[in-house]
């Protein structure tokens, strides 16, 4: 399991003690993840419309559903926004940059602008940076000890943002020379541009795959590995949802436990936290 980052910042108290917690969600449309930052909501005590309001808004892959309904949701009179990853913190933040929120996946907090370091954050914006060092050079190790014969590895980045794609180009730039492996990104940053990614792998004769992290790689998935598995190249993916469809292995931080998280700081380090100082005194970076 790959270690993430997790960079935690208090939420003043509002003026809402008397009344119903208004809080925006925006958890992408993966049910396996709005199921566990629910359930681990109500493992907590949260019940939506009894003590809990939660402005729920499950966004279509590939549309322009996210942009809408951030920018609706940034707009409203709510104490914070959680929501699955960086993008849709992206679009919340180019519409409100004071409204206090929560990243379940973010590859690149600092890159990004929401946190100023992992251990003095500042700001008000909770995540997980999913970015630990060695986490490319990891998968590459794991897909060449898997295939040897593998020398030409296609890197397939779909990271949004600013930073996470350097990162990780860097560090399988640095695995591939120990490796005796070649690497090459295609950087993809819409569903339109991934048929002529994975085409000119083809052209360029790769016999190898490595995706980045990112919500686009996941969102397209089954289009990803149905290419891998009809042209029989061997591939290592940045999620276990790629396993679980079909892929042949990944090496990826649990993005389930990624939601529990974002549910309980959005609880014990937001909606509870008495104030700043009781906050920060009583939490240190960590990792799971």
């Amino acid at each position: 399991m790959a270690g993430i980052g997790f960079a935690l910042h208090a939420l003043p108290q509002g003026s809402r003690a008397g009344s119903l917690r208004r809080v925006g969600f925006l958890p992408g449309s993966e049910p396996s993840l709005i199921a566990a930052f629910s359930d681990e909501l109500s493992r907590l005590g949260y019940v939506d419309r009894e003590n809990i309001l939660l402005e729920t808004r499950i966004s279509r892959p590939n549309t322009s559903d996210l942009a809408v309904h951030a920018a609706e949701l940034a707009h409203m009179d709510l104490e914070l926004i959680a929501m699955a990853a960086l993008p849709a913190a992206l679009e919340v933040r180019s519409n409100n940059q004071d409204i206090p929120m929560v990243i379940a996946t973010c590859p690149g907090m600092i890159s990004n602008g929401f946190a100023a370091s992992l251990k003095h954050p500042g700001g008000n914006v909770t995540g997980m940076d999913e970015l630990p060092p060695g986490l490319t050079a990891k998968r590459l190790t794991l897909l060449k000890t898997a295939a040897p014969d593998a020398t030409r590895i296609a890197l397939l980045s779909m990271t949004p943002g600013r930073g996470g794609h350097e990162a990780q180009l860097a560090d399988a730039e640095e695995a591939a020379t120990a490796l005796g492996v070649t690497v090459k990104p295609y950087r993809v940053t819409s569903r339109n541009e991934l048929a002529p990614a994975l085409a000119a792998m083809l052209d360029d004769q790769v016999n190898g795959l490595a995706t980045f992290q990112g919500a686009l790689a996941l969102f397209n998935r089954k289009v990803i590995i149905d290419f891998i598995t009809a042209h029989r190249l061997p591939a290592v993916y940045q999620a276990t949802l790629f396993a679980e469809s079909g892929g042949l292995m990944t090496w990826a931080p649990d993005l389930e436990e990624q939601f529990r998280v974002a549910a309980r700081a959005m609880s014990t380090k937001f909606l509870k936290a008495p104030s700043r100082e009781t906050f920060q005194s009583n939490i240190q970076p960590g990792t799971i």
